[in-house]
């Protein structure tokens, strides 16, 4: 390994805005952002209600519960999708609605709403000598990756909310 690869897997990535990492808390970054948003540091002498002990204990626990109702709206709409595929199967909703949409395989719902069956995405079976090919562009970028040849860049950052496994 080169010197220079050996720089590239062990140096720490940036925190510049723009990078896709958070900044640093703290960091002349962080400071940027803030004051781009109109929110002073927490060292400042006026404490912002937004940052306190209970603000933020009261916006993790109210994100929880967000999480949760999503789970549980999720689960709803699973079943609630399932019912309305057996009554188009059936032919209960041909018999009930009134077609609609463009090509006429939908149902008129309310003169504002039409309700509309669409396939699924696309799945492809390939043949081997594809899957092949695939393989060895995994193994390609895998030695990219760890050459140091391919770069990184990350998405936007984001919360997770994780049981703790006991």
């Amino acid at each position: 390994m080169t010197t220079a690869t050996a720089a590239k897997l062990t140096t720490k990535p940036a925190t510049a805005v723009g990078t896709g990492l958070e900044p640093t808390p703290g960091s002349p970054e962080a400071l940027l952002l803030l004051a781009g948003l109109g929110v002073l540091p927490a060292n400042a002498s006026n404490p912002d209600p937004r940052f306190t002990a209970e603000a933020i204990s009261a916006c993790i626990h109210r994100l929880l519960e967000v999480k949760q109702q999503q789970e549980l709206l999720g689960a709803e709409q699973k079943e609630l999708s399932e019912q309305l595929r057996l009554a188009h199967l059936r032919g209960d909703l041909a018999a009930q609605l009134p077609p609609a949409g463009k090509d006429g395989t939908g149902y008129q719902v309310s003169p504002e709403l039409v309700l509309n069956r669409r396939p699924g995405r696309r799945q492809w079976n390939y043949t081997l000598a594809c899957a092949e090919l695939d393989c060895q562009l995994k193994a390609r970028q895998a030695y990219e990756q760890q050459s140091g040849d391919a770069t990184c860049s990350y998405g936007a950052a984001f919360w997770e909310l994780r049981s703790v496994k006991s």
